[in-house]
């Protein structure tokens, strides 16, 4: 072997020796858990989680009324509250990764490890957060969701609204099924800023396509990883957990919730009226598109 290749293969070991064993790891490990918790790969399988399994990307996690679950992946945790459903999704390249939570009920505290740029991104019916690294949460209703900080800086943004409002810690943001966003803080709110309408990615519960379907609207989701990270909303993947808290119960009603191939092709359900968004734009959506089935696949 030459000295020049010598050097390189050196270079080579010394790069891999460094790299942190946090950004080798794709998988989260469940570290806690109750009986009221299972996940699919498939759309059509559940299977009840215990402490130890490996959740796989793209996995959805479904939680029961008293169901909770936490995951791990090096110092990096999500905690998933009763009656939650998400998937998490991870890309990876040599000296990054990228994170994505999509959430389409329930609750999730998340605690992220810092970095320099962006590294995960979360996904709901009414908002959309960008983190470098900090610790919050995100909760998701039927009709809004919320995202209050604790520690670090969340860009979280409305999607038709074009909104968005850097959270700091002791500030939280809501955005209603109006794209109507709502601010609050300990000391003082977070400041509004109008940014470009988006499309959502997942619909939210009860609705045939997401939040500016059939606009012409870029997408949250049109990052490449999201495109085939999975849609619960679109897929009609329910997920309901039983309310007795049996492992074979749940799974049962996990496996009967309505798990098809819906195609969104009921109307976009006209969020933003035609009021001024607010934001600075004085654009109202009419909400008369048709919708696509939202962007997220997990086929």
């Amino acid at each position: 072997m030459s000295s020049f290749a010598s050097r390189l293969h050196v270079v080579f070991l010394c790069l891999i020796a460094f790299l942190p064993a946090a950004a080798l790891a794709q998988d989260w490990t469940v570290a806690k858990t109750t009986k009221q918790v299972s996940y699919t790969i498939d759309k059509k399988t559940w299977a009840a989680v215990e402490v130890g399994s490996v959740i796989p990307s793209q996995a959805w996690m479904s939680t029961g009324p008293r169901g909770r679950v936490v995951l791990t992946r090096g110092e990096e945790s999500l905690s998933f509250g009763p009656n939650t459903l998400g998937a998490v999704i991870t890309t990876e390249g040599l000296f990054s990764r990228k994170t994505e939570v999509v959430q389409q009920k329930g609750k999730i505290a998340l605690n992220i490890e810092k970095r320099s740029r962006p590294h995960t991104y979360v996904h709901t019916p009414f908002l959309a957060a960008v983190v470098k690294g900090t610790t919050f949460t995100v909760s998701v209703t039927d009709e809004a969701a919320s995202v209050s900080v604790d520690e670090g800086l969340v860009q979280v943004s409305s999607f038709t609204g074009g909104q968005s409002a850097d959270v700091g810690p002791g500030q939280q943001v809501t955005v209603d099924q109006t794209q109507t966003m709502s601010v609050a803080g300990v000391n003082e709110p977070p400041s509004v800023f109008a940014v470009e309408p988006m499309q959502a990615s997942v619909r939210a519960v009860g609705q045939p396509a997401p939040l500016g379907a059939g606009l012409g609207l870029s997408s949250f989701g049109d990052q490449p990883s999201a495109q085939t990270s999975g849609d619960a909303g679109s897929n009609g993947v329910s997920g309901e957990s039983s309310e007795g808290g049996d492992s074979d119960r749940q799974q049962a009603q996990a496996g009967n919730n309505g798990i098809g191939n819906g195609q969104g092709n009921g109307r976009a359900n006209g969020n933003g009226g035609s009021n001024g968004n607010g934001g600075g734009n004085g654009k109202g959506n009419n909400g008369n598109g048709r919708g696509n089935g939202g962007n997220l696949n997990l086929d």
